[in-house]
């Protein structure tokens, strides 16, 4: 994951805070879970003073660490019915 810290805003710009990290390439992703998933998550990111989004791309890393791609730069196609 790249991201790079950001500068300071000026107060036209409120919604980037001073320290935090910006994705360089960011893709947005919609995905549902438990209710309880979701609170565990909140709490950690609560607790460690981070955005809820920085703790599912972290977690998302770590299971990417675990799982290495098989054959990088392979696209999957969808089969053809006849």
């Amino acid at each position: 994951m790249k991201t790079k810290a950001a500068a300071r805003v000026s107060p036209h710009r409120s919604s980037e805070r001073v320290g935090e990290k910006r994705l360089t390439a960011p893709v947005t992703l919609f995905a549902a879970i438990e209710a309880a998933q979701h609170e565990a998550l909140r709490e950690i990111a609560f607790m460690e003073r981070r955005s809820l989004a920085d703790v599912v791309r972290e977690a998302l890393a770590a299971y990417l660490a675990t799982h290495p791609r098989k054959a990088p730069g392979r696209r999957l196609i969808a089969a053809r019915s006849s």
